[in-house]
């Protein structure tokens, strides 16, 4: 790490520790508590940092991986369906969540993602997993297996996953201005008193419009998860987006194009019908290029499809997972 990038993370603790973490360690504990309060979290080191993860439920190993400008706790909604039935391990990204401060400049994100889940499965005795992963989270649970496919038992991608095509919508654009600005000294200072007020709730409900089909169906607890990680995490955030997104969209690196044709796994698709990110008709057209996969469509639901439909969201996993829950008797 440089010297700028010293400071910049030196910055970043230091608006952690009074606002944006806090306000984050909160709003996750009333959301964990709502919905898993037999949840466990714990704090990870991997080679690059620590971040926290999530544990809850008894059974076979199952690993969720969130999208980008997200967090662990975004999984609320399904986990006490799916914690029934798995044991869970929910981490946060690197520079996301509760995890440390992460410079992303210059940062190769396939090898990262495979770097961080190697990690993340070595620290909990973990050899081969299914791997859930939306958006971002997608594309990192992609790139371990195409690194790793020992590691990986079956892939479940909820919403699109990045990789899938360079066009991106608007709100990734206004998202990666909002970080500048958060990162801007006196503007910056401004928007980050508003939005840790309570008032700032119904301004985050409306950007997440371009997420989830109702907005109105968004827990308050995750609707200041939300606020909250932006607060924290703007520097890491501000990186992150810089390096994956341009004016044209999403960078060429991160295009799979050809490697669909590689996942030789279990693949299901957990397509919401009001996906922004990219048509019903080009989520068909990625499944149909997966040698082993299934495509699940879910009516009247967005990108978090699992926010506006969490029971039929749930029960398409458990069901892409009847292998585990129901072995074979020999």
């Amino acid at each position: 790490m440089n010297v700028e990038a010293k400071k910049d993370a030196t910055a970043n603790s230091a608006w952690t520790d009074r606002t944006g973490d806090r306000g984050l360690r909160e709003a996750r504990k009333r959301l964990l508590s709502r919905f898993v309060p037999g949840a466990s979290t714990r704090r990870l080191k991997w080679s690059k940092g620590s971040t926290e993860i999530i544990e809850v439920g008894e059974g076979p190993p199952l690993v969720l991986v969130h999208g980008g400008l997200s967090e662990a706790g975004d999984w609320s909604p399904i986990l006490p369906l799916l914690a029934r039935r798995f044991h869970l391990y929910v981490p946060d990204r690197p520079g996301h969540g509760l995890s440390e401060p992460f410079d992303y400049r210059g940062v190769d994100q396939s090898e990262l993602s495979a770097t961080f889940l190697v990690d993340v499965l070595d620290d909990c005795g973990l050899r081969s997993v299914p791997l859930v992963g939306c958006s971002m989270g997608g594309f990192c649970a992609i790139a371990f297996y195409l690194r790793h496919p020992d590691r990986v038992s079956r892939l479940i991608l909820p919403g699109m996953p990045a990789g899938l095509q360079r066009a991106v919508p608007l709100g990734i654009h206004q998202a990666q201005k909002l970080m500048h600005q958060l990162s801007s000294l006196l503007p910056g200072a401004l928007i980050r008193y508003a939005m840790a007020k309570p008032a700032a709730r119904r301004r985050t409900v409306q950007s997440l419009s371009g997420i989830v089909a109702h907005p109105e169906r968004v827990p308050e607890e995750s609707i200041d998860c939300a606020r909250f990680n932006l607060l924290r995490n703007h520097r890491s955030f501000r990186w992150y987006l810089d390096g994956i997104v341009t004016e044209e969209g999403l960078v060429p690196p991160l295009l799979l194009d050809q490697r669909w044709a590689e996942l030789r796994v279990p693949t299901t698709f957990i397509w919401g019908e009001k996906d922004v990110f990219a048509t019903v008709d080009k989520g068909r057209a990625a499944a149909a290029r997966v040698p082993t996969s299934q495509f699940e469509l879910i009516p009247d639901a967005g990108h978090a499809v699992w926010v506006d439909e969490p029971d039929r969201v749930a029960a398409t996993i458990l069901d892409s997972l009847g292998a585990y829950l129901n072995p074979i008797k020999k």
